[in-house]
């Protein structure tokens, strides 16, 4: 591909999730660092077994669905998790992880990361959004798949489905920040979960599988740091 390669893309959505497996927040503009976006699973709730809460069970997650229930979003610094009832819990503060432990139903703690990566396994996600039409084609009363369920950090706009696997192996510029695009991400049940504002999609991961591999989105790891905004061009390199 020649330099500077227009995709004739742009950014429309651009997602933060501050503490893994909860609901994010939708930003305008965010800051990318080299290892992903600014504040992004900087957090993640630990069991007393040391496994993160997560959607499935692996050597470093466990199920743990009450996670769902809850929503984190980043104000003046702080992290701030909100319950149904609308309870806001800061986290780090005097008495964030007992309202969590009785949330859950079990000892539960919020930890920072550190040596144990909070993100299952690239640094950035992206998904088309002719992607997201066409699994909804696939699955209930044919709604696009809202983007949240796949926990994606970036939408970009797309004419054809799945037409960013194109990238995969290519460093793509989108707005200020360069990343190198690595592999397709292997879906699991977090996909057709309910969350906070999303009702459940019971048959997407069976859409997923039989019409792409359980395939879904990429995974991106930074090259350049940056700015990335919504509206931002995107390029191959």
């Amino acid at each position: 591909m020649t330099s500077s390669q227009s995709t004739d893309t742009q950014v429309l959505l651009v997602t933060r999730y501050p503490v893994k497996s909860m609901g994010g927040e939708s930003l305008s503009t965010v800051e990318v660092g080299p290892t992903g976006l600014r504040g992004d699973r900087e957090y993640a709730v630990y069991g007393a077994d040391g496994k993160l809460a997560s959607g499935k069970n692996s050597r470093r997650f466990r199920r743990m669905d009450p996670v769902f229930d809850l929503v984190a979003a980043t104000r003046e610094g702080d992290t701030v998790v909100t319950l149904a009832d609308g309870t806001e819990v800061v986290v780090g503060h005097d008495g964030s992880d007992a309202i969590l432990t009785e949330h859950f139903g079990e000892p539960v703690t919020l930890r920072p990361e550190t040596d144990v990566m909070h993100q299952d396994a690239g640094q950035l996600s992206i998904v088309g959004s002719a992607t997201l039409v066409e699994l909804g084609r696939h699955e209930g009363d044919g709604r696009p798949l809202d983007p949240r369920h796949l926990r994606a950090n970036v939408v970009v706009r797309t004419t054809q489905p799945y037409a960013e696997e194109d990238w995969i192996g290519h460093v793509v510029s989108i707005g200020a920040v360069q990343v190198n695009v690595a592999e397709p991400i292997e879906r699991c049940r977090m996909v057709s979960v309910a969350q906070v504002g999303l009702e459940a999609r019971p048959d997407m991961l069976k859409a997923i599988s039989d019409h792409h591999d359980l395939n879904a989105g990429l995974y991106a790891s930074i090259v350049r740091p940056g700015t990335i905004s919504v509206g931002d061009p995107v390029t191959i390199d």
